[in-house]
């Protein structure tokens, strides 16, 4: 009954912690970004900003983060700016993304198993389910109006900054079939549901399946009845069910707080204090009992994090070792304050444009002077008769 109560709900905690992963570790593998990868994370950051249902310091958070991205006079920015922004160094009220794993429904049988990729495919299904339920959200942005604007961009994520490239491969491969069919935002919904049971049926029986959650075609008949309809004694899908069904499970109705972490000084623009949020991902209001509180234990897959007095840099510098080696240290190090003074490379970034900008001013306030002088001389020295 309680598997089922988990796989039945939405969980915050899944969809935050995917989110933290994305943007401290996945996209740590890249020093900087420039031309496509950095349209790529524009585009993701705008969608995600603009349909995301999650809890208003998330939300705000990034909201922040699209409009900096979109209004950054640059052409190339460093990771640990985007970072330092995630991690609200600039401490602006009411900015908040927790800073560690807390899966639920998509904690794993085994630390290795589910996790993160449950987790992005939750959050994939809750944009292209929020598209459609609110369209005029992605007004203004260039996507209005276009009903693959969701798919495409996941497309384009996935294939640039996804840590499988094979699955990116097999990703990229499916889109090419069918995604340019799509023409509404109802079709997007149901082409992304058939392309997960996809993928789940050619990784059935792979190592990376957990015994406990088979991949099977989903959604189960246990879980949407009306889903299922037999035709010529052959199980068949029913798609307008399975529209409703996905619209109602994805949707911000079913979505639940429940494990959540503790938002803590978000109000104050900082990070949660010491002690408001476990280091092994349980609020301190309301925490899990028995095989509960076993489920959702964070995976050890990922290396175990430091104590918070060590720096939350240290802690995603071995993340990244696990993950790429010597060169994920390097990248994580670039997340450094800016030369061991406290500065972050936002604070850099913002006193170069304004530098630019004081020098621009001083040398149009230096030629509007000059060519008022030599007026001036010009009359003096040439009064008129």
């Amino acid at each position: 009954m309680r598997v089922f109560h988990l796989r039945s709900k939405l969980y915050t905690a899944d969809l935050e912690s995917g989110l933290h992963y994305l943007l401290r570790v996945e996209l740590a593998a890249h020093k900087s970004l420039a031309g496509a990868e950095l349209k790529t994370l524009k585009d993701f950051v705008t969608v995600a900003a603009k349909l995301f249902p999650g809890r208003p310091p998330v939300r705000k958070l990034l909201e922040t983060l699209q409009e900096w991205l979109a209004n950054l006079p640059l052409d190339r920015i460093p990771y640990n700016a985007v970072v330092d922004l995630v991690n609200n160094k600039m401490r602006i009220s009411g900015l908040f993304l927790p800073s560690h794993i807390k899966w639920v429904g998509c904690q794993g049988s085994r630390p290795e198993l589910r996790g993160y990729t449950c987790s992005l495919w939750k959050l994939f299904h809750t944009l292209t389910v929020e598209a459609g339920a609110h369209p005029e959200a992605l007004d203004d942005t260039g996507f209005e109006d276009d009903p693959q604007a969701v798919l495409q961009t996941i497309r384009r994520y996935i294939h640039t900054f996804f840590g499988c490239k094979e699955c990116g491969e097999h990703f990229e491969e499916m889109a090419k079939e069918s995604m340019d069919s799509v023409k509404t935002p109802d079709q997007a919904i149901l082409w992304l549901w058939k392309k997960h049971n996809l993928v789940n049926n050619r990784l059935a029986g792979h190592l990376s399946e957990d015994p406990q959650f088979p991949k099977v075609p989903w959604p189960t008949p246990d879980l949407c009845p009306p889903c299922h309809e037999e035709i010529k004694g052959l199980d068949s899908w029913n798609e307008g069910q399975v529209l409703l069904f996905l619209k109602r499970h994805y949707g911000s109705d079913n979505l639940v707080d429940t494990y959540s972490a503790d938002l803590g000084d978000a109000s104050e623009g900082g990070p949660p204090a010491e002690g408001q949020d476990g280091e092994r991902g349980h609020p301190s209001s309301e925490k899990p009992h028995g095989d509960q509180a076993k489920s959702l234990h964070p995976p050890s897959a990922l290396p175990p994090r430091p104590r918070r007095s060590e720096g939350l840099h240290q802690g995603l510098d071995l993340k990244l070792e696990s993950l790429n080696g010597a060169a994920g240290r390097r990248e994580a190090g670039a997340a450094m304050p800016f030369l061991g003074l406290g500065f972050s490379s936002l604070d850099m970034s913002l006193c170069v444009v304004l530098y630019v900008a004081s020098s621009l001013f001083l040398m149009v306030m230096y030629f509007f002077f000059r060519v008022r002088s030599k007026r001036w001389k010009v009359r003096h020295h040439h009064p008129s008769v």
